[in-house]
This record gives C-alpha cells, sequence and structure tokens, in this order.
C-alpha cells in the first residue's frame, strides 16, 4: 500500500514516487510504471513518455544509475534526495497495522464496510456468510481467554 493520491495533486509527484520506488530496489522503467499504480492504487499509471525521459534526467542529475542488467538503482545523492520528501515524512500509516490498536481499528473499518455492503449489495456478501460466521467465533473466542 502505497501514499494517498491526493499528495501527488501540487505536481512533481513522479520524481519523488521513483526515488521511493528505487529506494525499495532497484527496476527498469516498466517495473516502475507498475509500482507507482500499485501504490497508488491504480489512481496514476505514468506513461513511458514521462518515466523514460525522467530517468534520463534523474541519471544526468546523479540521482540514480543504470545498471548492465538495465534497472535503475540510486546513488548517495538519491538517497539523499529521498530523505526530502514530504510525504514520507508524515505520520501517514504504509503497510499493514503493526499494533495491537491499529489491528482493532482496521477490524473494525471493514467490519462496517461488509455490513454496508450487505445493505447496498447482499449478493456480494451472501457467499461469505458462513466464513464471516467462523470469524466472529475466533473473535469471541478471545473475548472468553483467561485474563
Amino acid at each position: 500500500m502505497g501514499p494517498p493520491p491526493w499528495v501527488f495533486l501540487r505536481g512533481r509527484g513522479l520524481r519523488e514516487m521513483v526515488l521511493w520506488a528505487l529506494s525499495e530496489k532497484p527496476q527498469n522503467g516498466a517495473e516502475i510504471i507498475r509500482f507507482v499504480e500499485d501504490s497508488t492504487w491504480g489512481f496514476w499509471r505514468p506513461s513511458p513518455g514521462s518515466i523514460y525521459p525522467l530517468l534520463r534526467q534523474m541519471e544526468g542529475d546523479g540521482l540514480v544509475k543504470k545498471r548492465a542488467d538495465g534497472r535503475y538503482e540510486l546513488t548517495e545523492v538519491g538517497r539523499s534526495a529521498l530523505k526530502t520528501i514530504p510525504w514520507l515524512k508524515t505520520p501517514f500509516r504504509w503497510g499493514q497495522p503493526r499494533t495491537v490498536d491499529e489491528i482493532i481499528e482496521e477490524v473494525d473499518s471493514w467490519a462496517l464496510y461488509l455490513a454496508d455492503l450487505a445493505t447496498s449489495e447482499p449478493e456480494k456478501v451472501k457467499p461469505y456468510i458462513e466464513k464471516i460466521r467462523r470469524i466472529i467465533e475466533t473473535l469471541q473466542k478471545i473475548e472468553k481467554t483467561p485474563q
């Protein structure tokens, strides 16, 4: 899971996304396009006409270097630039919940979503009723666990 799409409304977001993508691992242009699309929940799929010129420019700026296998990796300058990206410094949570409190909040949100979905589109929930019952039973066991 990546940053919320609205962080890119001010523009200049592609350079930052490329830096973030390459901080994960060396990637080629096609992999970076997929990374951006996946990280923005499908809201943004940059074109090759955006990515490749940007990679050449970033290479010229000394932020990335192209490896023999065709993948790009961050240079020291690129790693320093990565530290200046404001949305990586915010408290926005990336990835999965890490604490019990975060897990409870996530489960609560999904339960509310399923309840709404059962009301508005019951055919989508109906095939999963038995599994939902098993999940409820598992959660009820937590309540009965000795303290």
